[in-house]
């Protein structure tokens, strides 16, 4: 009994030591050669550039200066010339009728509503219509502003909240009808309108910028912008709110100049103003203004986002040359290759996972030895002879594949002089390379090496845009990259198809 104890405490101290000499050199490989993958994931990149500066818009200022004015127009509503903006009363007393006449005319809608509700909504589609009226009061909020708001806040609360029908009946919608008519009668003569003396887009706030249109700031500078937006206002108080006259509105955006030599007068580009849109709005570039310095003053023109923007001025926005969408990776993990024949002779002085020294041409890179396969014949077969005959005297050669890290500052080696040559044997030994593809000069061979299992393999991938940190690219074919793979963006002595341990 005493020796079986003994047996299974040595056994369990084997176990026990084999397993921490594992982990051990597992850790001990991992802080030696840390391998470092990233989730490929589809994505969109901008090429883009920071700006700040001012909404400009052809605009005038509404005045009504008397003690009891309403204003019934509503923000982002368009205004016909000769239409009611406002109503001035001539007493208190003759105002507080007139809020109370909108009141009835809101309840008059509600009771509406709720006897519509009664009678075409059934419990069934019910949850459908409660659906659709927020759906019609978000729209409307976007494209509208609060033209028609209380109409369809009053349908949404029918839904949710909706009277029993002893409460909302035909006989109450009648009481409340002739309680408006009494009001209107007796506001007869109480109010006087303020009409539009021009068409345009209704807005609330009058912030004093008003009189800073297109046409004052296409010739300013960059200082004078900025001046402009730092100066104090004084609030006009017989204001009422302001016509924006046309659809067309702008922006005076202060752009680096580097960023701004990439425009031309007459281009269209994206503007983003984040958090104000619903997303980018299409622009065109209206005038390219003075330089000042590092620093260029750029007008934009815009038809859409009006309503979007009546309450912004001096904001800052992003401008968006061009969108790319593909397959994001970062730029650590993309690699160039060049695959080219080695001799016999010369391959037993390669290694997968080498580095060694390429010469292409008149460049020279560090590279990684990525693949390489077994020597066989390579060549044009003699007239007459067959592949397996002893008299196939072509040579025998092994195709090696080499890449090193892509840099956006290094252009592609000359891959048109037919080969090259590999410095190896720790810089010892030169052997002569020949090209294995007709390489296409136009063609910048890329790819990337994906942890597939706990294999590295090789993926060819196109470029399609780079960033400052992370890449977009493009694969086809069987063995394409795909999202949800994983590339390896560390690892020492890389090749096609190296096993790493799990």
């Amino acid at each position: 009994m005493n020796k079986s104890n003994t047996l299974m405490k040595v056994v369990s101290a084997l176990v026990f030591l084999a397993m921490a000499a594992y982990l051990g050199f597992y850790l001990v490989e991992r802080m030696i050669d840390p391998v470092q993958t990233a989730l490929v994931v589809t994505a969109t990149m901008s090429d883009s550039a920071p700006m700040s500066g001012l909404v400009v818009r052809d605009e005038v200022v509404l005045q009504g200066d008397a003690p009891y004015i309403d204003v019934i127009a509503e923000d982002g509503e368009r205004i016909a010339f000769g239409q009611t903006v406002a109503l001035v009363y001539d007493s208190e007393d003759a105002l507080l009728r007139a809020e109370e006449l909108a009141d009835t005319e809101q309840e008059i809608e509600s009771v509406r509503a709720a006897l519509s509700g009664a009678r075409t909504v059934t419990s069934g589609d019910r949850d459908s219509s409660i659906l659709d009226a927020m759906v019609g009061l978000s729209a409307s909020l976007r494209s509208d502003g609060l033209r028609s708001l209380d109409t369809r806040q009053s349908t949404l609360a029918s839904l949710l909240f909706r009277r029993e029908v002893s409460d909302a009946t035909e006989d109450y919608l009648a009481a409340l009808e002739a309680e408006r008519s009494d009001l209107l009668r007796g506001a007869a003569g109480e109010r006087t309108p303020i009409l539009a003396s021009q068409s345009g887009t209704y807005a609330s706030i009058v912030d004093g910028f008003e009189g800073v249109d297109p046409a004052y700031v296409e010739d300013l500078g960059p200082a004078e912008l900025r001046e402009i937006i730092a100066a104090e206002r004084t609030e006009d108080p017989a204001a009422i709110g302001k016509l924006v006259l046309s659809f067309n509105w702008y922006y005076a955006a202060i752009l680096d100049r580097e960023d701004a030599g990439r425009l031309e007068e007459g281009q269209r580009v994206r503007l983003s103003f984040g958090r104000y849109t619903s997303g980018a709005l299409s622009a065109r570039v209206a005038k390219l203004g003075r330089i000042e310095g590092d620093e260029r003053l750029v007008l934009f023109r815009m038809d859409r986002g009006l309503t979007e923007m009546l309450a912004v001025r001096a904001v800052a926005a992003e401008l968006i040359y061009s969108e790319y969408t593909g397959l994001r990776v970062p730029l650590d993990g993309l690699y160039r290759y060049y695959a080219g024949y080695v001799s016999e002779e010369d391959a037993a002085w390669l290694s997968e996972g080498q580095t060694v020294t390429l010469t292409l041409g008149d460049e020279s890179v560090e590279a990684l030895v990525s693949d390489l396969s077994n020597p066989r014949r390579y060549g044009e077969l003699p007239a007459g002879v067959e592949a397996d005959s002893d008299l196939d005297t072509r040579p025998k050669r092994s195709l090696a594949v080499f890449a090193w890290r892509w840099d956006a500052g290094a252009d592609a080696p000359d891959f048109s002089s037919g080969g090259g040559t590999v410095l190896a044997d720790e810089g010892r030994r030169t052997l002569p390379v020949v090209n294995y593809y007709d390489y296409d000069p136009e063609i910048d061979r890329l790819c990337v090496f994906t942890m597939t299992g706990l294999q590295a393999e090789r993926k060819k991938v196109e470029l399609v845009f780079a960033g400052e940190e992370y890449c977009l690219l493009s694969s086809e074919g069987d063995d394409a990259l795909r999202e949800g793979n994983e590339v390896i963006v560390q690892a020492s002595g890389l090749y096609n198809g190296r096993v790493f341990r799990g």
